[in-house]
């Protein structure tokens, strides 16, 4: 399950209301660095109900509308497929690796199949 199904729109909010952090933090009795965080974050922090109902009188909005519910998506849930197999895994990392990293050079990957001796029957 995903913990940040609860997502946090104090910076849409300010905007859509055209507030600075200087006048918020002000009319709170905050630090303008308190109010960039708040505003920087999508998870919900945590507030004490003084502060949130602070926000809401200075921003005169309701607590939901600083408040998103975003439901988890339960059918990706176990979707990634893992690799079965060496070379499988191998391939993926040198995917990952390659999207990482757009201007390397491709690499050779080289592997060496061991193949147990049988003995002969007799």
């Amino acid at each position: 399950m995903d913990t940040n199904v609860i997502r946090w729109k104090l910076n849409e909010v300010m905007a859509r209301k055209r507030i600075r952090n200087k006048d918020l933090a002000q009319d709170l009795g905050i630090t303008e660095t308190s109010i960039y965080r708040l505003r920087k974050t999508d998870e919900m922090p945590r507030l004490s109900p003084e502060r949130l109902n602070g926000l809401c009188a200075v921003l005169k909005c309701q607590p939901g509308e600083l408040l998103e519910w975003v439901p988890d998506d339960d059918s990706n849930q176990g979707a990634i497929a893992k690799p079965t197999t060496l070379l499988e895994l191998s391939n993926q990392s040198a995917e990952q690796n390659d999207t990482q990293h757009p201007n390397r050079p491709e690499r050779t990957r080289s592997f060496i199949t061991v193949v147990p001796e049988v003995p002969e029957s007799a």
